[in-house]
């Protein structure tokens, strides 16, 4: 009896659709931009949030200057008038002085200088009654005038720092009101802030997840394109990344890429020898693409495993496949998928036909990867 082993698919019937992986890509690139945009508007929206907790802030620290401007005017202006007063007793006690000699020289039973001295309320009336006598001497005028001058200024600078008293305690009960607002606005935003801050946050997890997910799906696609480059040659070239051996049991293959077949075909896969039965396990992570739970056609039972890794595998001459394993369904390196068989046109040759697609795209030899991880 002769055995017909190892025919392939028709490739244009059952090879997922090419740039399958490249669309996967472009999709997390996408998401990336999405993610990146949904971060900036967030950003956006706690800056603006924090731009009015801002302003506060800074009528504050202004008000904060503006009071210690004050209190340094208010200290020079005491010191001026300190200054005054004591510049006004070394004259008032010039003028005691000469009031006294005055009163001595004269003739009166009762002084008039001295009744001017005691009747005074202050030291302007006392001058002011001493011009009218006409008793003063141009040395006595020029005393005179140094108290008056000292007196107006003590008189203005009394003012100024009333003035500017009266300032400090507006700029004071300011400051307060802006202590009292940003308390009252810093408890009322808590829980704004908490969420946007919180959105922030996640948003920044989820962007740095999906530019890792892009520089990996980046790396693979390179990867996968220098591997197509090169993976046609003898024997082919490894598949970077983890891999687990398809067939779980004792098997036995050679490398066929390429030997002809029926119709004028050429083989695109290795062929794994081995007894009716054996496990059959994914080779990588990923999801099941698409199933054939049915002996029909040139490979039978087939399965299509779209892995992780952007390559698609392809199962052909399945014995039947487990329980649980359809389109959609994720599985993990290494589990169960089917059972060495002979469907399809590999009647009586019990055997995995295994081919390997990188990026979703045409063929590559597998063998040099099955050997590496055998």
């Amino acid at each position: 009896m002769v055995l017909v082993c190892g025919l392939t698919l028709l490739v244009a019937s059952f090879v997922p659709p090419a740039g399958v992986h490249a669309a996967t890509l472009k999709e997390l690139q996408k998401q990336l931009a999405q993610k990146q945009a949904e971060l900036n508007a967030a950003y956006a929206e706690y800056r603006e949030f924090q731009k009015k907790l801002d302003a506060i802030a800074e009528k504050h620290n202004a008000a904060l200057a503006r009071l210690a401007r004050i209190e340094q005017a208010i200290e020079s202006v005491e010191k001026e008038i300190s200054g005054a007063e004591n510049d006004l007793e070394l004259v008032r006690g010039q003028l005691e002085t000469r009031l006294v000699g005055l009163y001595k020289s004269s003739y009166s039973p009762v002084p008039l200088y001295l009744q001017v001295l005691l009747d005074g309320r202050d030291i302007v009336s006392i001058l002011d009654a001493f011009a009218l006598l006409g008793r003063i001497t141009d040395s006595d005028e020029d005393l005179f005038n140094q108290v008056v001058a000292y007196l107006d200024k003590s008189r203005d600078r009394q003012e100024e720092l009333e003035a500017k008293k009266r300032e400090q305690a507006e700029v004071i009960a300011e400051i307060q009101a802006l202590q009292e607002q940003m308390t009252v606005q810093l408890k009322e935003s808590s829980g704004e802030y908490k969420r946007l801050k919180s959105q922030v946050v996640k948003l920044r997890e989820e962007v740095q997840k999906a530019e890792q997910a892009a520089r990996e799906a980046a790396a693979r696609a390179a990867a996968i394109k220098r591997h197509q480059a090169a993976a046609n040659k003898k024997g082919g070239v490894v598949q970077p990344g983890k891999f687990v051996f398809p067939v779980d049991g004792p098997h036995s293959y050679t490398d066929t890429w390429g030997a002809p077949r029926s119709g004028g075909r050429t083989h695109k896969g290795t062929d794994i020898l081995a007894p009716r039965g054996t496990p059959v396990v994914a080779c990588v992570s990923g999801v099941i693409a698409r199933t054939n739970p049915w002996d029909t056609g040139l490979g039978g039972i087939t399965i299509w495993l779209r892995g992780d890794n952007g390559y698609s595998y392809y199962y052909a001459h399945l014995d039947g496949i487990a329980s649980g394993i359809k389109p959609g369904v994720r599985v993990k390196a290494g589990q169960l998928l089917g059972w060495v068989g002979d469907t399809g046109n590999a009647d009586g040759c019990y055997h995995l036909h295994f081919e390997m697609h990188p990026g979703g795209g045409a063929a590559v030899n597998p063998y040099a990867t099955l050997r590496a991880n055998d």
